[in-house]
């Protein structure tokens, strides 16, 4: 057993031995017991959300990490068999139900009740009035926070998790609209927050949004990804990259579903962790490079092998599938070029890629998944962007526009993902596309590359 780091003294979680674990059940009542018991009896707390919808699980869960207890999921009408028994061993020394007598009926509370000294509801008008009021019931201070969208679940999964080992609570906000709302504002101040996390894009998230907390005078930073899995890379790249201490285990959860990582977030947080979402049968290149990156001794999986396969748990990668760079024509091959003769004599050159008419302006995308190496002025190359990507293999883009860079060093990106805009800097005659491909450090003709993983440049 061992202590986990929290705001509050003492709770114990028993620890993950070195290798991969898995924590599961027949069903999502089930896995979150089983999750729930890595945790000692005697906790200081334990929050009940509904197992059938998310948004009160999101808040309640970071919640949760900060307060060193765990997050069982309920039916809204009565309590499974399975997590009564399991809140009779916790012996919880309160329980703070999540949500409102029309999500939690007055029954189901009257019953938890009966199985602790103290219980206590937060549930509001909606989701986002319930995520404030759990909120303010769980922190006094926080100098940080994450906000995501309520209306879908996977940005704020991996954003719960992140958000509980740092001790900052999530507040939900409707997404789509230009502003959040002035209860949320006001929340977050009374707090000490002064730094906001978003976690997603702006189709998740709004730039009006965004805007409105930086007018607010918070410190914004949005956490974004194509799409939700690398979205969860990109949160726990931001959280844990900054942490000084290595961390010990890393949690992985599908992305299909919400229900078994919202009892893992308040886990994951609890002992540092990050949460990676997973498809059922492999791992998300993103997400397998950053955990290959961070190399946690332990590993946990998060359901059943129904949910999520055999194959995550060997550490499979999703095979990286690879798309075009830019929309244009072959205007000039890999290999030797026509020599050029003046009177002094003539000289010859080898063109180590291959150039695509793009025009000016084009939008510029990353052939496939991987992480940028190189974003910015290189010689003759002009702008440039140089991804690494599995198998030692790289590629290259040059001759960007001046201010065409789209992404930065170190970051993750997915196949078809926009990266820049096409120019004519460097040592180019005209606006065009310059693509590379190295294999083990050396340039190779990227056409018959390309064609033997489905996709024609010509």
């Amino acid at each position: 057993m061992m202590s986990a780091t929290t705001t509050t003294a003492e709770p114990v979680i028993e620890a993950f031995g070195t290798g991969v674990h898995r924590l599961a059940g027949a069903d999502r009542y089930e896995t979150a017991v089983a999750i729930s018991k890595r945790f000692a009896a005697g906790v200081p707390v334990l929050y009940v959300a509904t197992g059938l919808n998310f948004p009160d699980g999101l808040t309640a869960a970071a919640a949760a990490a900060k307060a060193g207890g765990p997050l069982l999921l309920t039916r809204g009408d009565a309590i499974p068999e399975v997590v009564r028994a399991e809140i009779v061993r916790l012996a919880p020394k309160r329980i703070v139900v999540a949500g409102s007598d029309a999500v939690i009926t007055p029954a189901v509370y009257d019953q938890l009740a009966g199985l602790t000294p103290q219980v206590s509801r937060f549930g509001g008008n909606d989701r986002y009035q319930t995520g404030e009021l759990v909120v303010g019931s769980a922190f006094t201070s926080a100098t940080e926070a994450f906000i995501a969208t309520g209306a879908d679940f996977p940005d704020a999964l991996a954003a719960s998790a992140a958000a509980g080992a740092i001790g900052a609570p999530v507040f939900l906000v409707e997404g789509l609209a230009q502003s959040a709302r002035s209860s949320t504002i006001t929340a977050m101040k009374s707090l000490g927050v002064r730094t906001v996390r978003i976690a997603g894009s702006a189709g998740a998230v709004s730039e009006g949004i965004a805007r409105q907390l930086s007018s607010e005078g918070f410190t914004v930073l949005r956490h974004e990804g194509a799409d939700r899995y690398l979205t969860a890379t990109a949160i726990n790249q931001a959280v844990f990259r900054s942490t000084s201490s290595a961390v010990g285990s890393a949690f992985l959860a599908t992305g299909i579903e919400f229900a078994d990582a919202l009892s893992g977030a308040a886990l994951a947080g609890a002992l540092g962790s990050p949460l990676y979402l997973t498809r059922a049968t492999c791992i998300p290149y993103p997400a397998w490079n950053a955990l290959r990156e961070m190399a946690p001794p332990a590993r946990v999986i998060l359901g059943s092998t129904g949910v999520v396969g055999d194959a995550v748990a060997q550490n499979t990668a999703c095979a990286t599938d690879w798309a075009k760079p830019a929309n244009g024509r072959i205007t000039s091959t890999f290999g030797p070029r026509e020599p050029i003769c003046t009177s002094g004599g003539c000289t010859s050159s080898f063109h180590a890629g291959v150039d695509l008419a793009t025009g000016c302006n084009a939008p510029i995308y990353a052939a496939t998944s991987g992480k940028v190496s190189t974003a910015g002025w290189v010689g003759t190359y002009g702008n440039f962007i140089k991804i690494a990507h599995a198998s030692s293999i790289d590629t290259g883009y040059a001759h960007l526009v001046d201010g065409g860079i789209r992404v930065k060093v170190g970051q993750t990106v997915s196949v078809g993902q926009l990266i820049g805009y096409s120019g004519t800097t460097g040592a180019s005659t005209g606006c065009h596309l310059h693509f590379e491909v190295y294999q083990n450090g050396t340039r190779i003709d990227p056409v018959p590359f390309l064609s033997a993983r489905g996709v024609t440049l010509g």
